[in-house]
């Protein structure tokens, strides 16, 4: 859309409020106008409004009868600070948008007429005596004789009073008194469409003696959010800064990828240097505090690689193979394929709560439409102990396609002996492989088409030398 269009656009919502006839009064060419007579002028503003409309619906360039004319338009009139507020060359230029609109929002601020986005209409707060979130719905919106903008708010049939302005930087300050106590809210608005809720603090006193100040978060929403969902009981101190651009995220866009994460990588890049400071100044000789500290570092360095979308360790296989089982359960009526290596340390042979229920849900994936194989790597694929025997027989009655191969037939062929993967042929593709030429004893997950077209190779290279399992 052409710059000129996105002005007037910006004058007719934040300056006249949409109101489409004081917008038209504003730009009429006032010679032109007087010298009609009293119905020739209704015909000529009605014209104009037709003129006007087309130019804030299509995609035009200021044009030469708006140029010709605007030193008689009333708009052309207005000053702000001793000057006018806006120039032809403020219309006419195609790069200074954001210029033009800051402008006109320190006009506003300056006038008190604040343009008021009132699709925000919820304010969730955590009310600490009573342990809970409390929604605060806005009813109406007002100005009062001093211009300022009145909102009124009800949380469960009760109805409170608020003030609401736009500050410079486009920041939302709002005040809200509530049981004695005054709360003092503050959110940055990004102009972001997409946008559900915005982030902001509160600042008041405690309630208990109204001397103990505090801060919290607090959110702005568009609509009404799950409260059980919100964690908002996080005090700040003097030392904590919120950052919740993740909150503007909408979960069901196709364009949140994993580059909306590289940069809180920064932020625990920071911890993590904070953490040797104070090895070296005050934990030197505490095992306890060195090694927690030292396995934060571990966790940053995967969340950096996952960041930059590269592979990554994954130290816990039992979690692992259990989200993948809940993400085939998930995609539905695809191939699932797993290699691994059969010993007595096996998850299916574990007793534990949880190892249980990976096992159940395992064998239960062709509910789900999931058509899954499981190569069994195995010392000898002739001799298997009874208690190998009683697992396959039970996987192959759960219609798993079990198979079995002798470890030194495949062994140096293949990358891995451990390693499960889906192809569906979109972004979902992985493989989870513990390399057989890796000293480190954890598994890595790749994404990357090189690597994963390396294991299908070498699947197909362990399926043909396998055989399918004979049930008992």
């Amino acid at each position: 859309m052409d710059s000129f269009t996105q002005k007037l656009r910006l004058i007719y919502s934040k300056l006249f409020h949409d109101d489409m006839d004081k917008f038209t009064g504003e730009f009429i060419d006032s010679r032109k106008f007087e010298h009609n007579g009293q119905k020739s002028r209704k015909q000529f503003f009605l014209n104009r409004k037709t003129v006007l409309r087309r130019w804030l619906s299509k995609k035009i360039s200021c044009t030469s009868d708006f140029q010709k004319s605007f030193k008689n338009y009333k708009i052309s009139l207005y000053q702000f600070r001793g000057e006018a507020l806006f120039t032809l060359d403020d219309f006419r230029r195609k790069n200074n948008l954001k210029e033009f609109e800051e402008k006109l929002d320190l006009y506003l601020q300056y006038k008190q007429e604040v343009y008021v986005n009132k699709e925000y209409k919820h304010i969730y707060i955590f009310c600490e005596e009573k342990e809970e979130v409390l929604l605060y719905s806005i009813l109406k919106w007002e100005k009062n004789q001093e211009h300022k903008i009145i909102i009124t708010l009800e949380q469960e049939e009760k109805i409170y009073k608020g003030t609401f302005s736009l500050e410079e930087g486009n920041n939302v300050f709002l005040t809200l008194r509530v049981d004695n106590i005054t709360r003092y809210m503050l959110f940055h608005d990004s102009k972001d469409s997409s946008c559900v809720y915005i982030v902001g603090t509160s600042m008041g006193y405690l309630a208990k003696d109204n001397k103990v100040p505090r801060a919290e978060k607090v959110i702005f929403a568009k609509e009404k959010l799950d409260k059980d969902e919100l964690l908002l009981q996080f005090i700040l101190n003097e030392t904590e800064s919120i950052s919740a651009i993740e909150n503007r995220l909408n979960p069901n866009s196709s364009s949140t990828t994993s580059e909306h994460f590289f940069k809180y990588t920064s932020k625990f890049k920071k911890y993590h240097t904070f953490f040797s400071r104070l090895i070296r100044k005050k934990y030197h000789q505490n095992f306890y505090h060195r090694l927690a500290f030292r396995e934060f570092y571990a966790f940053y360095r995967l969340f950096e690689r996952f960041s930059k979308q590269e592979s990554y360790f994954v130290m816990n296989f039992q979690r692992a193979f259990l989200e993948a089982i809940k993400t085939v359960e998930s995609i539905k009526n695809i191939s699932f394929q797993v290699v691994m290596e059969l010993n007595d340390e096996s998850l299916f042979f574990a007793v534990s709560d949880k190892e249980f229920k990976i096992k159940s849900r395992f064998l239960t994936l062709s509910t789900y439409g999931v058509d899954c194989t499981i190569i069994f790597v195995v010392d000898d694929d002739e001799n298997l102990s009874v208690k190998y025997q009683n697992l396959l027989t039970e996987m192959a009655k759960e219609s798993l396609t079990v198979r079995v191969v002798k470890k030194e037939r495949v062994i140096h062929k293949v990358n891995s002996l451990d390693f499960f993967f889906i192809y569906i042929g979109d972004e979902r593709d992985f493989v989870l492989a513990d390399p057989i030429r890796d000293n480190k004893d954890v598994f890595k997950l790749f994404i990357n088409e090189v690597t994963m077209d390396e294991y299908r190779i070498d699947y197909r290279k362990i399926i043909y030398e396998s055989i399918v399992y004979e049930r008992l």
